[in-house]
Protein backbone atom coordinates (compact mmCIF):
# COMPACT_ATOMS: atom_id res chain seq x y z
CA UNK A 1 0.00 0.00 0.00
CA UNK A 2 2.79 2.40 0.90
CA UNK A 3 4.47 1.70 -2.43
CA UNK A 4 1.24 2.46 -4.29
CA UNK A 5 0.83 5.73 -2.39
CA UNK A 6 4.38 6.77 -3.18
CA UNK A 7 3.95 5.97 -6.87
CA UNK A 8 0.65 7.88 -6.96
CA UNK A 9 2.31 10.89 -5.35
CA UNK A 10 5.10 10.84 -7.92
CA UNK A 11 2.59 10.62 -10.79
CA UNK A 12 0.53 13.47 -9.36
CA UNK A 13 3.64 15.55 -8.82
CA UNK A 14 4.69 14.92 -12.42
CA UNK A 15 1.26 15.88 -13.68
CA UNK A 16 1.25 19.06 -11.63
CA UNK A 17 4.65 20.05 -12.96
CA UNK A 18 3.59 19.30 -16.54
CA UNK A 19 0.51 21.48 -16.25
CA UNK A 20 2.51 24.27 -14.64
CA UNK A 21 5.09 24.16 -17.44
CA UNK A 22 2.37 24.28 -20.07
CA UNK A 23 0.79 27.30 -18.44
CA UNK A 24 4.02 29.27 -18.82
CA UNK A 25 4.32 28.66 -22.59
CA UNK A 26 2.60 30.85 -25.18
CA UNK A 27 -0.12 29.13 -27.16
CA UNK A 28 0.64 28.25 -30.77
CA UNK A 29 -1.93 29.30 -33.31
CA UNK A 30 -1.99 26.50 -35.86
CA UNK A 31 -2.43 27.41 -39.51
CA UNK A 32 -1.45 24.15 -41.19
CA UNK A 33 -1.75 21.11 -38.87
CA UNK A 34 -0.64 18.74 -41.66
CA UNK A 35 2.73 20.44 -42.14
CA UNK A 36 5.88 18.39 -41.55
CA UNK A 37 7.16 20.35 -38.55
CA UNK A 38 6.20 23.10 -36.12
CA UNK A 39 7.69 26.01 -38.03
CA UNK A 40 5.38 25.30 -40.96
CA UNK A 41 2.31 24.82 -38.75
CA UNK A 42 2.34 28.14 -36.94
CA UNK A 43 0.56 31.33 -38.00
CA UNK A 44 3.18 33.88 -38.99
CA UNK A 45 3.12 37.50 -37.76
CA UNK A 46 1.96 40.24 -40.18
CA UNK A 47 4.17 41.01 -43.17
CA UNK A 48 5.17 44.36 -41.70
CA UNK A 49 6.52 42.69 -38.57
CA UNK A 50 8.47 40.16 -40.63
CA UNK A 51 9.92 42.95 -42.79
CA UNK A 52 10.96 44.90 -39.70
CA UNK A 53 12.49 41.75 -38.20
CA UNK A 54 14.47 41.13 -41.39
CA UNK A 55 15.91 44.64 -41.18
CA UNK A 56 16.99 44.09 -37.59
CA UNK A 57 18.44 40.69 -38.45
CA UNK A 58 20.45 41.94 -41.43
CA UNK A 59 21.93 44.78 -39.38
CA UNK A 60 22.65 42.90 -36.14
CA UNK A 61 22.75 39.16 -36.84
CA UNK A 62 23.82 38.57 -40.43
CA UNK A 63 27.59 38.78 -39.86
CA UNK A 64 27.55 35.85 -37.43
CA UNK A 65 24.56 33.80 -38.60
CA UNK A 66 24.73 34.50 -42.33
CA UNK A 67 22.27 36.03 -44.81
CA UNK A 68 20.47 32.68 -45.16
CA UNK A 69 20.62 31.78 -41.42
CA UNK A 70 23.09 28.94 -42.05
CA UNK A 71 26.06 30.57 -40.29
CA UNK A 72 28.22 33.51 -41.27
CA UNK A 73 31.81 34.70 -41.47
CA UNK A 74 32.10 35.17 -37.71
CA UNK A 75 31.23 31.55 -36.94
CA UNK A 76 27.66 31.89 -35.67
CA UNK A 77 25.47 28.81 -35.44
CA UNK A 78 23.11 27.53 -38.14
CA UNK A 79 19.74 28.92 -37.05
CA UNK A 80 17.88 26.60 -39.38
CA UNK A 81 19.00 23.69 -37.21
CA UNK A 82 19.04 25.48 -33.86
CA UNK A 83 17.11 23.87 -31.01
CA UNK A 84 16.43 27.36 -29.66
CA UNK A 85 14.66 28.31 -32.89
CA UNK A 86 12.79 25.02 -33.14
CA UNK A 87 11.24 25.29 -29.67
CA UNK A 88 10.63 29.03 -29.84
CA UNK A 89 7.04 30.17 -30.35
CA UNK A 90 7.00 33.95 -30.41
CA UNK A 91 10.44 35.07 -29.31
CA UNK A 92 10.54 33.77 -25.74
CA UNK A 93 13.46 31.36 -26.37
CA UNK A 94 15.22 33.42 -29.02
CA UNK A 95 14.85 36.52 -26.85
CA UNK A 96 16.50 34.82 -23.89
CA UNK A 97 19.59 34.06 -25.96
CA UNK A 98 19.63 37.58 -27.40
CA UNK A 99 19.42 39.32 -24.04
CA UNK A 100 21.54 36.90 -21.98
CA UNK A 101 23.94 35.53 -24.59
CA UNK A 102 24.94 31.92 -25.10
CA UNK A 103 28.37 30.39 -25.67
CA UNK A 104 30.41 32.79 -27.80
CA UNK A 105 27.37 34.94 -28.55
CA UNK A 106 27.44 38.24 -26.62
CA UNK A 107 24.46 39.83 -24.89
CA UNK A 108 22.36 42.48 -26.62
CA UNK A 109 20.49 44.95 -24.45
CA UNK A 110 19.37 47.32 -27.19
CA UNK A 111 16.30 45.35 -28.31
CA UNK A 112 12.77 45.90 -27.05
CA UNK A 113 10.29 43.03 -26.71
CA UNK A 114 8.75 44.15 -30.00
CA UNK A 115 12.17 44.01 -31.68
CA UNK A 116 12.81 40.49 -30.41
CA UNK A 117 9.36 39.32 -31.52
CA UNK A 118 10.01 40.79 -34.97
CA UNK A 119 13.40 39.05 -35.29
CA UNK A 120 11.83 35.78 -34.17
CA UNK A 121 8.98 36.27 -36.63
CA UNK A 122 11.45 36.79 -39.47
CA UNK A 123 13.43 33.67 -38.56
CA UNK A 124 10.22 31.64 -38.31
CA UNK A 125 9.12 32.96 -41.71
CA UNK A 126 12.29 31.54 -43.28
CA UNK A 127 11.68 28.19 -41.58
CA UNK A 128 8.08 28.32 -42.76
CA UNK A 129 9.23 28.41 -46.39
CA UNK A 130 11.87 25.71 -46.02
CA UNK A 131 11.37 22.50 -47.97
CA UNK A 132 12.62 20.38 -45.08
CA UNK A 133 14.10 20.57 -41.64
CA UNK A 134 17.35 22.53 -41.85
CA UNK A 135 17.13 23.39 -45.56
CA UNK A 136 16.88 26.84 -47.06
CA UNK A 137 13.86 28.15 -48.99
CA UNK A 138 13.94 27.70 -52.76
CA UNK A 139 15.06 30.81 -54.64
CA UNK A 140 12.82 32.36 -57.28
CA UNK A 141 15.62 33.94 -59.29
CA UNK A 142 18.46 32.74 -61.50
CA UNK A 143 22.03 33.08 -60.32
CA UNK A 144 24.44 34.47 -62.90
CA UNK A 145 27.36 32.04 -62.97
CA UNK A 146 28.90 33.56 -66.10
CA UNK A 147 31.56 35.62 -64.37
CA UNK A 148 35.26 36.27 -64.83
CA UNK A 149 37.59 37.55 -67.53
CA UNK A 150 37.13 35.84 -70.91
CA UNK A 151 40.60 36.89 -72.10
CA UNK A 152 42.22 35.44 -68.99
CA UNK A 153 40.14 32.31 -69.46
CA UNK A 154 41.41 31.93 -73.00
CA UNK A 155 45.00 32.18 -71.78
CA UNK A 156 44.32 29.55 -69.11
CA UNK A 157 42.65 27.27 -71.67
CA UNK A 158 45.60 27.51 -74.06
CA UNK A 159 48.01 26.76 -71.21
CA UNK A 160 46.16 24.04 -69.28
CA UNK A 161 43.45 22.56 -71.52
CA UNK A 162 44.60 22.69 -75.14
CA UNK A 163 46.62 19.49 -74.83
CA UNK A 164 43.35 17.53 -74.50
CA UNK A 165 40.68 19.85 -75.94
CA UNK A 166 40.22 22.07 -78.96
CA UNK A 167 37.70 24.85 -79.59
CA UNK A 168 37.56 23.75 -83.23
CA UNK A 169 37.49 20.04 -82.37
CA UNK A 170 35.72 18.30 -79.49
CA UNK A 171 34.44 21.60 -78.04
CA UNK A 172 33.14 22.97 -81.33
CA UNK A 173 29.44 23.86 -80.90
CA UNK A 174 29.39 22.88 -77.22
CA UNK A 175 27.18 25.84 -76.31
CA UNK A 176 24.55 24.47 -78.71
CA UNK A 177 24.85 20.94 -77.38
CA UNK A 178 24.74 22.09 -73.73
CA UNK A 179 22.77 25.36 -73.64
CA UNK A 180 22.16 25.31 -69.85
CA UNK A 181 24.90 27.18 -67.95
CA UNK A 182 24.61 24.97 -64.87
CA UNK A 183 24.87 21.73 -66.85
CA UNK A 184 27.77 23.20 -68.80
CA UNK A 185 29.64 24.01 -65.61
CA UNK A 186 28.96 20.59 -64.09
CA UNK A 187 30.06 18.86 -67.30
CA UNK A 188 33.29 20.84 -67.29
CA UNK A 189 33.98 19.96 -63.66
CA UNK A 190 33.16 16.27 -64.20
CA UNK A 191 35.22 16.00 -67.37
CA UNK A 192 35.27 12.53 -68.92
CA UNK A 193 35.14 10.82 -65.54
CA UNK A 194 31.77 9.19 -66.16
CA UNK A 195 33.16 7.32 -69.14
CA UNK A 196 36.07 5.85 -67.19
CA UNK A 197 36.21 2.08 -67.46
CA UNK A 198 34.34 2.11 -70.77
CA UNK A 199 37.02 3.45 -73.06
CA UNK A 200 37.13 6.85 -71.36
CA UNK A 201 39.81 8.60 -69.33
CA UNK A 202 41.21 6.57 -66.47
CA UNK A 203 43.36 7.40 -63.46
CA UNK A 204 46.36 5.20 -62.84
CA UNK A 205 48.31 4.83 -59.62
CA UNK A 206 51.70 3.54 -58.59
CA UNK A 207 52.14 2.30 -55.01
CA UNK A 208 55.64 1.92 -53.56
CA UNK A 209 55.66 -0.11 -50.35
CA UNK A 210 58.10 0.25 -47.46
CA UNK A 211 59.88 -2.85 -48.73
CA UNK A 212 60.46 -1.21 -52.10
CA UNK A 213 57.86 -3.21 -54.02
CA UNK A 214 56.17 -1.25 -56.83
CA UNK A 215 52.60 -2.03 -57.86
CA UNK A 216 50.90 -0.04 -60.64
CA UNK A 217 47.48 -0.19 -62.23
CA UNK A 218 44.07 1.41 -62.63
CA UNK A 219 42.95 3.32 -59.55
CA UNK A 220 39.85 1.95 -57.82
CA UNK A 221 39.86 3.80 -54.50
CA UNK A 222 41.98 6.49 -52.89
CA UNK A 223 41.45 8.21 -49.53
CA UNK A 224 43.31 8.93 -46.29
CA UNK A 225 43.05 5.30 -45.19
CA UNK A 226 43.17 3.03 -48.24
CA UNK A 227 44.34 2.85 -51.82
CA UNK A 228 43.25 0.06 -54.12
CA UNK A 229 44.00 -0.73 -57.75
CA UNK A 230 43.71 -3.36 -60.43
CA UNK A 231 46.82 -4.26 -62.42
CA UNK A 232 46.84 -4.84 -66.16
CA UNK A 233 46.46 -8.61 -65.72
CA UNK A 234 43.29 -8.06 -63.65
CA UNK A 235 44.78 -8.67 -60.19
CA UNK A 236 43.24 -6.64 -57.36
CA UNK A 237 45.50 -4.98 -54.77
CA UNK A 238 44.58 -2.99 -51.66
CA UNK A 239 46.91 -1.12 -49.28
CA UNK A 240 46.28 0.49 -45.91
CA UNK A 241 47.62 4.04 -45.67
CA UNK A 242 49.26 5.67 -42.64
CA UNK A 243 50.33 9.15 -43.54
CA UNK A 244 52.84 8.95 -46.41
CA UNK A 245 53.27 5.20 -46.12
CA UNK A 246 53.11 3.58 -48.60
CA UNK A 247 54.09 6.21 -51.15
CA UNK A 248 51.35 6.82 -53.70
CA UNK A 249 51.82 8.47 -57.09
CA UNK A 250 48.67 9.32 -59.01
CA UNK A 251 48.43 9.98 -62.71
CA UNK A 252 45.07 11.67 -63.22
CA UNK A 253 44.51 13.19 -66.66
CA UNK A 254 41.45 14.95 -65.21
CA UNK A 255 43.15 16.68 -62.26
CA UNK A 256 42.53 20.07 -63.88
CA UNK A 257 38.82 19.36 -63.59
CA UNK A 258 38.96 19.79 -59.84
CA UNK A 259 39.89 16.55 -58.04
CA UNK A 260 41.62 13.24 -58.32
CA UNK A 261 39.92 10.69 -60.51
CA UNK A 262 38.44 7.90 -58.40
CA UNK A 263 36.75 5.37 -60.63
Amino acid sequence: MNIKLKVSSIVLLGCSFHVSAQDTQPEIEIANPNAMFLQQQRVLPPAGVIEYGETLYQVNCRLCHGPDLRGGDQGGSNLLRSDVVLIDISGESIGEVITEGQGSMPTFDNFSNEDIAAIAGYIHSIKFESEGQGSTPPVDYDLDILVGDAAAGEQYFNRECASCHSVTGDLNGIATRIPNDYIMQNTWVAGGRRQAGRGGVQTTVTVITQGGETVAGRLLRYDDFFVSLRTQDGTYHSFSRRGDSPRVNLDDPLYRHGSYGRN
